[in-house]
């Protein structure tokens, strides 16, 4: 479930003093043994760790597993445990190189260890009932024996009295006229009676008033036809909680038949109910904001679909997305992004009705269900409140954050009659309105359903696009302003399929980035650049450097360094003709990773730059904490650069900044001899754009090196 490369367990035995079980994956379980229960290393650790436990290559925690233990890339771990007593550990770990463990997969292990404590709890319960029932046999015969043989059973009443005193269960014992005449001291801890408080009275004082009289008079029957009752039942405490618990009741006689006394063994059920109502919330919510689920939504859609059929009424969905979330997860991390979602879900839900039903399906992805819509009028209305209440601003921490969303709409029964025909129909419209510009909302029309088939289709033939050979490189020169020389080049990438003609990058890189195929195609894109830049100059071509973009995803699955190593050592480029470009989401948030990809980077000769300065959360700390040697000025800024004072003044500091930092610049987006000019005016002597070159293809570009100059 967790793809892990090795996995243990241990649970303790109902002392809690040693280990009952203990069993590994792709281990060997001795390798363990030493280290199960000591506290102060791994993976005994565990046994006091109130919380999932995740590390990572490097981690000190990790350099106290046993020495032989295979290498670790990343461990999660956690304590098995209930409400009240730890039951034992759990861990899983995967290989150096492999994937961090994530925020999902700890909420599976989290629930995985849920079902393990109730499932542990479920298998020591009968092996409990049967151990104290022997126990208060052989208490009830040394009571019944003492008057006899009270020199020969000393032994065993204090063998007994050790049971009684030390069990975890609930132990009471009443004479024949059920009066009691004995708790024990779980008796105490689970009822919160004292023994002084309790002795000569009833049992009918812990009643919780859950039960009638028949329920009483039926456990009694039982008792007196067959001298025992089991069952479960809810009793009340001392301080008015009501709890449940298992419980057995035997009739105890003498010699000659005669009823003597009660005794009852009793388990608090208290933390299983509730780990097993846990389990249920969990498999019908979500378990970041507690709205239902995907599951849950569809049970209630199909109910209300039914009402509304029966009353000839109709229904909303509002599909919605929180816009461009993965910008604040990218800049200040995944739990700023995650605590967006729960306000969203707050705001949302308080927009919602009392017969309206509002869930979260997956990631940014939300739905509300409106049953009391009369006409479109209340459903727009409904839509803009949502949108107002997302675009409010979010404290996160220190910043404040401005998010949008984008809502599709479906309509029961004019959009379908089906749960799924409504989501799909909804789906449709929120896709229709992103592409429009985001922050904003759609109703579903036929033809929508066209569109989302085009994107589908899109996604399926991108998966093809590489192996069909229809990805293509072309290049944009970087020209120096003062003589035309061509010093370098931008690596830019395109697509013509076969089937449906060229696309946009401005389409199929956002895919490539959702679907996780920008890992297979940056690859590409990196070693396809090394190679053509290898044979120009084995063409006798003047020697440049050749930039690549490298998206955040790629750069923070900690692969770059490797795929770039791999590219150089197979084109045999020398690393200071390749240049990487990233943007600064990647260096936002966790940095860690970015700053040890990033060091890799400048040790193999790579020079790095920072693409589209400016246009993000821009920091100068970034700036001097990264080993970067170039800045690019963003094209919205120079396209502007004469006509616009703002647009000039960022342009100017921010070359004055590089000069500053010993960085180099260029200029994307030159369009004229305006912007040329101006450019040059205030410091920046590199240059690409339209007014030099259009990205050209390998042959042309090979033309434009041989020339050595771009006349303008």
């Amino acid at each position: 479930m967790l793809h892990a490369d090795f996995a243990a367990l241990c649970l303790l035995d109902r002392g809690e003093r040693g280990v009952r079980h203990l069993d590994t994956w792709a281990l060997a379980p001795e390798l363990l043994a030493s280290h199960a229960l000591d506290e102060g290393q791994l993976p005994g650790m565990l046994l006091r760790a109130r919380a999932p436990l995740r590390l990572a290559q490097g981690d000190p925690l990790l350099g106290g597993m046993p020495s032989c233990h295979p290498p670790m890339g990343s461990f999660l771990g956690l304590q098995v445990h209930d409400l009240q007593h730890p039951h034992g550990w759990l861990y899983c770990a995967r290989r150096p190189g492999a994937p961090s463990f994530t925020d999902e997969e700890e909420r599976w292990a989290t629930a995985l260890a849920a079902q393990l404590a109730v499932a542990y709890e479920n298998l020591n319960l009968y092996d409990v009932v049967q151990r104290h029932a022997t126990q208060l046999q052989l208490e009830a015969m040394a009571r019944a024996d003492a008057d006899k043989a009270l020199r020969e059973s000393e032994h065993r009443l204090e063998l007994a009295r050790q049971v009684f005193d030390s069990t975890q269960e609930g132990i009471l014992m009443t004479d024949a006229e059920a009066r009691i005449v004995a708790i024990n001291p779980a008796f105490e801890q689970i009822t919160g009676y004292r023994e002084s408080e309790i002795l000569d009275r009833n049992p009918r004082i812990l009643r919780s008033g859950r039960h009638d009289a028949s329920f009483y008079r039926d456990m009694w029957h039982r008792l007196e036809q067959e001298g025992q009752w089991r069952g479960e039942i809810w009793n009340r405490r001392k301080n008015g909680e009501v709890y449940p618990e298992r419980l057995s009741i035997s009739a105890v006689h003498d010699e000659s038949g005669k009823l003597t006394a009660y005794v009852s063994v009793s388990t608090d059920l208290s933390a299983l109910k509730a780990a097993h109502h846990q389990l249920d919330f969990l498999s019908n919510h979500d378990a970041l904001t507690l709205l239902p689920n995907r599951s849950l939504f569809n049970d209630r859609l199909q109910q209300a679909m039914a009402a509304a059929r029966l009353g000839d009424g109709q229904l909303a969905v509002l599909l919605f997305n929180v816009d461009r979330l993965s910008r604040i997860n990218d800049s200040l991390g995944h739990a700023a992004g995650d605590a967006v979602l729960r306000e969203v879900a707050r705001r949302v839900g308080g927009i919602a009705g009392p017969t309206d039903t509002l869930a979260r399906l997956s990631g940014d992805e939300f739905v509300l269900l409106l049953t009391n819509c009369k006409d479109n009028d209340d459903i727009i209305l409904a839509a803009r409140r949502l949108i107002d209440a997302i675009a409010q601003p979010h404290s996160v921490g220190e910043h404040d954050v401005v998010v949008t969303g984008s809502v599709g709409i479906s309509i029961f029964p004019r959009d379908g009659n089906a749960p799924g025909d409504l989501l799909k129909a909804a789906d449709a419209a929120l896709t229709e309105m992103k592409g429009a510009g985001r922050n904003g909302f759609r109703f579903f029309k036929g033809e929508m359903n066209a569109q989302a088939l085009r994107w589908l289709a899109l996604e399926t033939r991108l998966r093809r696009a590489i192996e069909r050979d229809e990805l293509a490189l072309h290049y944009q020169p970087q020209v120096s302003r003062i003589d035309g020389s061509v010093v370098g080049m931008e690596a830019l990438l395109r697509w013509r399929s076969e089937e449906i003609g060229t696309v946009s990058p401005a389409d199929f890189i956002p895919m490539a980035e959702d679907t996780g195929l920008i890992h297979p195609i940056g690859e590409w894109v990196i070693r396809q650049a090394c190679l053509q830049n290898k044979a120009w100059q084995n063409a006798g071509l003047p020697p440049v450097r050749v930039a690549v973009n490298v998206s955040a995803n790629q750069f923070k699955s900690g692969s770059v360094s490797t795929v770039v190593r791999k590219a150089l050592a197979e084109s045999g480029l020398a690393p200071r003709y390749l240049e990487v470009e990233l943007t600064e989401s990647v260096m936002l948030g966790d940095s860690s990773v970015a700053e040890t990809e990033m060091a890799e980077l400048r040790a193999l000769g790579v020079s790095l730059s920072l693409d589209d300065f400016g246009t993000g959360y821009s920091s100068l700390g970034y700036l001097s904490r990264f080993p970067l040697d170039k800045l690019k000025i963003d094209q919205t800024f120079v396209r502007n650069i004469t006509t616009e004072q703002r647009s000039a003044a960022i342009a100017q500091a921010t070359i004055a900044l590089a000069q500053g930092l010993s960085l180099s610049v260029v200029a994307e987006g030159v369009e004229t001899i305006g912007q040329r000019d101006f450019l040059g005016l205030i410091g920046c002597d590199v240059m690409q754009g339209y007014l030099y070159s259009r990205p050209v293809t390998a042959h042309e570009m090979a033309a434009l090196l041989a020339k050595g100059r771009v006349a303008v």
